[in-house]
């Protein structure tokens, strides 16, 4: 795999060592991810929620809040609409938490994925019509709804629109739109559908602190930090900004306060309870196990889980999410076989972009699979699932390459589509897949070299294997939470000779122990059990470091992300 080695400027980690007493090593960790302001760095390292501006200062903040306010004082009757997965179910439990603790008891309607499709439909829209409600607050979704915004309103309904996706076409006009592309804070744009609502429930917090009194208090707006972070790190947003200080806290909340029921039973289930809390827990254990319940069924199941109020009950949820998760798992993995076999016999292959269909495929777990395909291939990937002649489906793509924009460039062929640069959903007839195809191939061959379409590891130092030590961790330690935005750190070291190999996990993860002048470690590489390297081979490795723990004991391993025999 080819190696991308970031350059390292050396005046650069002078001063930020010099500025802020860290180790050479991180200086120039965070020189190579193109850090060179010493305070831009200080706020890096020390993220802080009191950065965040006045939510009421932001556009269509205060009629919203104002808005909320007035329904809460009169009790009315009140409808969240999210989406089904796991930002829109984080952003229905928090508004829906928020707004029983101020003391008004709201409805939530999460849409199927399999019978409404995403956001806000005109049959759902005439239903909270004919059903009295007075103000519906959408969550992660509505940006695309003006149609059914306006019929709501025309029907004496109010809207609050909360959302993070583009907006395509006109806006709707409601009583708010809350969307952070329409704002100029480009730190803002970076938020997940969970953090525009927490900003809501901040606005709204504000107003009703004035009126608080001692007998009758507000709960902390900390207390919800548990919900945000899931659904941030869960949706893939850059970790960067007002994400990182949401993320920070909310992982101090997770770990060091008695939560909610809902989240200690997902921590149980997901096997992350005894750990210490950080977005891979949340990333690979919790958050797939909430979206089960929207992949295979109906998210309704993640919602109640999170507004449980007893351990009893969340904690039979939870292993119902548990159950749904580990028939999702088996569903991807026929699908990725089957999708893998699709290309090698399509001789698809050779091209930029992968747009693949099946009837035979599970709709709901489409998003995985491509994921899956994508990081195997390296290539922009839509995986579709096809009935009466319409595919629905889910794309991802590869750093550089905005799968977005692309789906508007072409949206002639399309019924429906929307999401961001690395991820998006989409519906089209099934008869124009290929020409999809075709012009993926061209816009992604147009947009990137040659080069940037052969699989990669972004490498950010590297450094003889003696110096990577207990004090290499904790200096990782300081950049984390990991993500999107902020991955892992990489590091290389060339020229390890290997003195020790076995397989595990059934022969598809390789364990060895690598040594250089004297110094030895063991390394793990998962889904690396196929590699030809023997016992005395001398490699370079490309790797993430972390503390292992089993059976009370810790111990330092290279979990590994490349392994190349050196070029000669």
């Amino acid at each position: 795999m080819r190696w991308n080695i970031a350059d390292i400027d050396a005046s650069t980690v002078r001063r930020l060592e010099d500025g802020l007493g860290i180790t050479p090593f991180l200086a120039s960790l965070l020189t190579a991810r193109g850090y060179s302001d010493v305070q831009q760095v200080s706020a890096l390292l020390n993220p802080v929620l009191s950065n965040f501006p006045n939510p009421l200062e932001l556009p269509g903040m205060e009629a919203a809040a104002n808005r909320v306010v007035t329904a809460i004082k009169e009790r009315q009757r009140v409808v969240i609409y999210g989406d089904y997965d796991v930002d829109g179910v984080t952003s229905i439990s928090l508004l829906m938490t928020f707004l029983a603790d101020v003391g008004l008891s709201a409805t939530y309607i999460v849409p199927s994925r399999f019978v409404d499709g995403y956001g806000l439909n005109m049959e759902r829209a005439r239903q909270i019509a004919d059903d009295g409600y007075a103000l519906v607050i959408t969550v992660d979704c509505g940006s695309a709804s003006a149609l059914e915004v306006a019929y709501l309103e025309e029907r004496g309904v109010d809207v609050i629109v909360t959302d993070h996706h583009k907006i395509h076409g006109d806006r709707p006009q409601g009583v708010a739109f809350l969307n952070p592309q329409d704002w100029e804070d480009v730190q803002l744009e970076m938020l997940a559908g969970v953090g525009v609502a927490f900003l809501l429930v901040s606005a709204v917090y504000i107003k009703l602190k004035k009126e608080a009194t001692s007998e009758q208090p507000l709960p902390t707006l900390k207390s919800y930090l548990d919900l945000v972070t899931i659904g941030t790190v869960a949706d893939m947003v850059p970790l960067e900004g007002p994400n990182r200080a949401l993320v920070v806290n909310g992982l101090r909340q997770i770990q060091d306060t008695p939560c909610r029921p809902g989240v200690i039973a997902l921590k149980e289930v997901a096997g992350v309870h005894d750990r210490k809390m950080d977005s891979s827990s949340i990333a690979f254990y919790m958050a797939p196990r909430i979206n089960a319940a929207g992949r295979l069924g109906h998210a309704e199941t993640a919602v109640d889980l999170l507004l449980s109020t007893d351990f009893g009950t969340a904690r039979v949820k939870a292993r119902q999410l548990d159950d749904d998760n580990r028939k999702r798992r088996e569903l991807e993995q026929q699908i990725f076989a089957e999708a893998d076999q699709l290309l090698e016999a399509g001789g698809m292959k050779q091209l930029n972009a992968i747009v693949l269909g099946s009837p035979h495929w599970h709709q709901g777990v489409l998003g995985i699979v491509a994921s899956r395909i994508c990081e195997r291939y390296f290539r922009p990937t839509i995986l579709m699932s096809i009935k009466d002649g319409v595919a629905v489906g889910s794309a991802r793509s590869i750093a550089g390459f905005d799968i977005a924009s692309a789906l508007e460039a072409n949206q002639t062929m399309l019924q429906r589509y929307g999401g961001h640069p690395m991820a998006a959903g989409l519906t089209m007839d099934a008869d124009k897949m290929d020409d999809l195809r075709l012009a993926l191939d061209k816009a992604v061959g147009e947009a990137l070299p040659p080069g940037d379409l052969d699989p990669a590891v972004n490498v950010d130092v590297v450094v003889p294997l003696s110096e990577v030590t207990n004090r290499t961790i904790s200096d990782l330690e300081k950049l984390a939470p990991f993500g999107a935005g902020n991955p892992e750190p990489v590091i290389g070291c060339r020229a390890v000779r290997v003195i020790w190999k076995r397989l595990v996990g059934g022969g598809d993860h390789l364990k060895l122990r690598v040594e250089q002048e004297g110094r030895s470690l063991e390394a793990i590489g998962y889904r690396m059990g196929k590699s030809e390297v023997k016992v005395g081979d001398v490699v370079d490795v490309a790797f993430h470091p972390e503390i292992r723990t089993w059976q009370g004991v810790s111990t330092l391993q290279l979990r590994l992300k490349d392994l190349e025999t050196p070029s000669k």
